[in-house]
């Protein structure tokens, strides 16, 4: 269910400031050492963007990033309140970062983040809803955790796409107008795009060889639970998951797009969809 009475606006204030960083150590379980400074939060709102979501001037989530130039964005940080989650808050604020970039003096073309490959929430939104692409894949991005404070990623690397948006796409242009009409079927998704492996048991069970066309992945839709209750299947599911995406990606594949779709037995399954960029090039540049 969306949240009615929000607004989104640029950080201006210590007072918000402050917010941002409480916003950060509920939604990631993180200590003072990982948490972004006020005063820097403050300076980076004038010389990059901090936009922030709020809720009777409290803030409920935000966006902090730099600028790239000469004409990409470069978000750091998305975070929202752990009882404001699943609620369209993420969404909204990212619309409102395509919109103030759209207006930006320095012409800005592509907005650039990572994000954990695994987690299904964060898939559906950057993939499926926003419309954006990966096409690099970093190991171990932030390597241990746990010296970091980071307590909600401790036990399996730290992978990340790295995930681009590029959005004066006719695909992002689309979908920022109504997401579910790219949506499709099970049976149009296996036909196009052909599953390598399945889940039994939490586990993957199939093939990590790239085929030559199209292709997806199924994934699991309970991650962290997961990496929670059986830490050595969370492991293998991240080596197995980066295996199949530095081959792909090194053999001219993108990770295109994410699907949540009823599958035959009559429960939901979750895939990344693999496809050759260069058949794809005129929707996503």
């Amino acid at each position: 269910m969306a949240v009615v009475d929000l607004e989104i606006v640029p950080l201006t204030s210590m007072k918000e400031a402050e917010e941002v960083a409480e916003v950060q150590r509920q939604a990631w379980e993180m200590s003072d050492i990982g948490i972004v400074p006020t005063f820097e939060t403050r300076a980076v709102a004038d010389v990059g963007f901090v936009y922030v979501a709020k809720i009777r001037d409290h803030v409920i989530g935000f966006i902090y990033g730099y600028h790239h130039f000469p004409d990409i964005h470069y978000s750091h940080m998305m975070a929202v309140l752990p009882e404001y989650q699943s609620k369209n808050v993420g969404y909204r604020l990212k619309r409102y970062h395509r919109e103030r970039a759209l207006e930006s003096k320095h012409h800005v073309r592509l907005v650039q983040w990572t994000v954990d490959p695994l987690l299904p929430n964060n898939a559906y939104l950057n993939f499926a809803k926003l419309g954006g692409y990966c096409d690099t894949y970093k190991v171990d991005y932030y390597g241990d955790p746990d010296n970091d404070g980071v307590s909600i990623y401790a036990g399996v690397p730290t992978d990340r796409f790295k995930f681009s948006w590029p959005i004066h796409s006719a695909r992002v242009t689309r979908r920022m107008q109504d997401y579910r009409q790219d949506r499709v079927s099970h049976e149009v998704l296996m036909q196009r795009s052909p599953a390598i492996n399945v889940i039994k048991h939490w586990r993957f069970t199939g093939s990590t060889d790239i085929p030559g066309t199209s292709f997806t992945v199924e994934v699991p839709a309970n991650y962290q639970e997961i990496r929670t209750q059986e830490l050595d299947i969370a492991r293998d599911w991240r080596v197995k998951f980066r295996d199949i995406c530095l081959a792909a990606l090194d053999s001219g594949f993108i990770l295109a797009d994410y699907h949540h779709v009823d599958n035959p037995t009559g429960g939901k399954s979750n895939y990344f969809e693999f496809i050759l960029r260069d058949t794809l090039r005129d929707e996503i540049e």
